[in-house]
């Protein structure tokens, strides 16, 4: 009787030993999947950076071509995660936490080249509407009479809340709104002037009006400026 009952125990701690056994194969086998995982995220994101800056220096960028390259990095934007009970690893031994080091760095960099690449196309579209915006205030002050001030007045406002609508760039905006102001304010000078026949104050607000048209007008050259720099300084940033 006592011989069947150690034969049992035998059996047993054989069959714990077993599971055990499997157990701490299945855990290395996770173990090594895992940080092999990151070092792969590691791999992948530096050679999709690499890529992509030797697309964005050979290719004439348009907003169409940047939103494609933004949507392939956002595509191919992976996790540095380890499941939790792994993890921990990486406190204990220093190559993993140098795995783990090494993706997160690659994976922040591509985060902020995505943010970046983010503005530069919120920024050239905006400079694509307002191309089209000032075509359309072209067009329609032509058909006005002239010296139709109340007309020029209605035309620039209308431009100037389209413009506040939209959600792009703040600082964009806000310069721009600024240079419709000003054009504004001349109108207005110039109905002023016109209204109470002031010949010399008409000078002045027309002298004024000028100005404001010019400043209006050398935006879309200082903003194509802009968006080049910004591409440069995002080229930099590699």
């Amino acid at each position: 009787m006592k011989l069947i009952k150690n034969y049992r125990t035998l059996k047993l701690a054989i069959v714990m030993s077993f599971i055990t056994l499997i157990m701490i194969l299945a855990y290395g086998f996770m173990s090594w999947k895992s940080w092999g995982n990151v070092q792969s995220v590691t791999k992948n994101t530096n050679e999709v950076e690499s890529s992509l800056f030797i697309n964005l220096q050979k290719d004439k960028l348009s907003t169409e071509k940047l939103n494609e390259y933004l949507g392939d990095l956002k595509n191919k934007r992976q996790s540095c995660d380890v499941v939790f009970f792994i993890s921990w690893q990486k406190n204990v031994n220093a190559r993993f936490k140098k795995y783990s080091e090494e993706c997160n760095k690659s994976v922040e960099k591509m985060n902020r080249t995505i943010q970046s690449m983010e503005k530069i196309v919120s920024f050239m579209e905006f400079d694509k509407e307002l191309s089209g915006e000032i075509r359309t205030v072209s067009d329609e002050l032509s058909k006005t009479r002239q010296n139709d001030f109340i007309a020029m007045e209605k035309i620039w406002t209308s431009a100037k809340k389209r413009l506040e609508s939209r959600e792009d760039d703040v600082d964009l905006r806000k310069l721009v709104v600024k240079r419709i102001d000003a054009i504004l304010l001349a109108v207005r000078d110039l109905k002023s002037a016109s209204e109470k026949k002031d010949s010399d104050q008409f000078t002045i607000a027309r002298d004024k009006f000028t100005v404001a048209i010019n400043a209006w007008i050398g935006l879309q050259n200082e903003l194509t400026q802009e968006s080049q720099l910004r591409i440069d300084n995002l080229l930099r940033e590699f």
